[in-house]
């Protein structure tokens, strides 16, 4: 079994959070298990990380010694996987070359992190404007990995993404198919069956050592960390920062006095405080609370990933995705290991499943310019792609607000709605 499915540690040493770390070790043991001829079996994992291991999406440039030297092995690595690079980039890389001067702001991590994202947005616009069009401006975390790559290239991610969508088989989401002879099993259950599961989830991980586990992580790398450091990384992930209030507010003796009051009731914590129970516990029950909400949005967001990115691409290389369904789990051996089973060794002896792979869907958004960024006027707010810009303007809460602003102009003797003063006053595309 992989050593990367132990416990990792998170410290500076040791970026758990960046998938561009863990792919590359990630890579090489399954390029080891090929060259044995043994069949890597990936499980589990959000799809965005299964995503960046399967398909060349990633941007990940070598950190730069000098600008010039990582430009260089940038130049030479991309021109090894697509042959040469595009003139733009070439064009870019020998400006940079030979000026010093370029780009002559470059600004610390630390200031960046310190930066608001409109700040940042801003910045961004500045050296890498394609990039800035694509990105909304509250998506601190793109904007920052752009400005990233940039200042440790010289060179716009945009022209990464280029470069890799320019490759055989690489499409508006980026890079091919790294690996053409793979199988996607999704164990499926009907959407109210998750959530309970989900919530016992949640429920059985209190049982088994919840408070203490958050207590040691929170005393151990984030109640000394900086206040722009607290709110970044992997201490955003799920199932830590929704503890966050509680733990800052109690200590661990508190933990131990609230571990054998929930002992004494079996760990079943009553929905409702009740008058014995110990101070902190209403708290500690509205953590976990928000801990089950966030699960279950975030499985639905997982399954709307899977949906749009992996059967909504007709233009995209997807390997076969089979669907099994663990609702029942009852009938488990006959809904989803004999399938299962099935489907992998008819790949393995070249003939055809019993099951049929899940077909490909129509997004209703496909044909539509998914990298352009519109801002509505009335509604003061930032949308990414046409489709999105189309649904806005669809909506009832536009046209209420458009109505609203239209009675307020009349009142106020007349006048245009909107920056650019035509009738609908909300498509200024920046």
């Amino acid at each position: 079994m992989s050593p990367l499915i132990d416990e990792l540690i998170s410290n500076n040493e040791f970026p758990t959070n960046n998938p561009i770390f863990l792919n590359s070790n990630i890579h090489k043991q399954i390029d080891d298990l090929l060259s044995a001829s043994k069949y890597p079996i990936v499980v589990g994992g959000t799809n965005y990380y299964i995503e960046s291991l399967l398909w060349d999406i990633l941007v990940s440039p070598p950190t730069s010694v000098t600008s010039s030297a990582s430009s260089k092995m940038v130049k030479d690595s991309l021109k090894s996987r697509s042959g040469s690079s595009s003139p733009e980039m070439m064009q870019r890389e020998d400006d940079r070359d030979g000026d010093s001067s370029t780009p002559s702001d470059e600004i610390s991590d630390l200031e960046l992190e310190t930066m608001s994202p409109k700040e940042l947005h801003d910045r961004l616009r500045q050296v890498d404007p394609i990039s800035a069009g694509r990105l909304h401006p509250n998506n601190k975390r793109k904007i920052l990995r752009a400005l990233e790559v940039y200042q440790e290239t010289g060179i716009p991610i945009s022209e990464f993404i280029k470069e890799q969508r320019s490759q055989p088989g690489g499409n508006r989401l980026g890079g091919p198919l790294r690996y053409p002879h793979t199988i996607l099993l999704w164990l499926r259950c009907n959407q109210e069956v998750l959530n309970e599961r989900l919530d016992k989830r949640v429920d059985s991980m209190l049982h088994n050592g919840l408070l203490p586990e958050v207590r040691n992580f929170y005393e151990t790398y984030v109640k000394s960390q900086s206040a722009n450091q607290y709110t970044k990384g992997i201490l955003q992930s799920i199932g830590f920062k929704e503890f966050v209030p509680y733990l800052e507010k109690f200590g661990a003796d508190q933990d131990t006095i609230i571990d054998n009051f929930l002992q004494n009731i079996e760990y079943k914590l009553p929905k409702e405080p009740i008058a014995s129970e110990p101070e902190g516990l209403d708290l500690l029950r509205k953590c976990l609370d928000e801990l089950k909400l966030v699960t279950r949005r975030y499985s639905k967001k997982q399954i709307k990933w899977i949906q749009n990115r992996f059967l909504g691409s007709h233009d995209r290389q997807v390997p076969p995705l089979y669907s099994l369904d663990t609702s029942d789990v009852s009938q488990w051996m006959a809904n989803v290991y004999s399938p299962a089973v099935d489907i992998i060794e008819s790949y393995i002896n070249e003939r055809q499943p019993k099951t049929t792979p899940m077909e490909s869907v129509q997004h209703p958004g496909s044909g539509l310019n998914e990298e352009v960024l519109n801002f509505c006027e009335i509604c003061k707010r930032h949308f990414v792609g046409e489709f999105q810009w189309k649904l806005h303007l669809a909506s009832n809460k536009h046209k209420r607000a458009k109505d609203g602003l239209r009675k307020r102009v009349k009142r106020l003797g007349g006048g245009t709605i909107g920056g650019r003063g035509d009738v609908d006053g909300s498509s200024a595309k920046k």
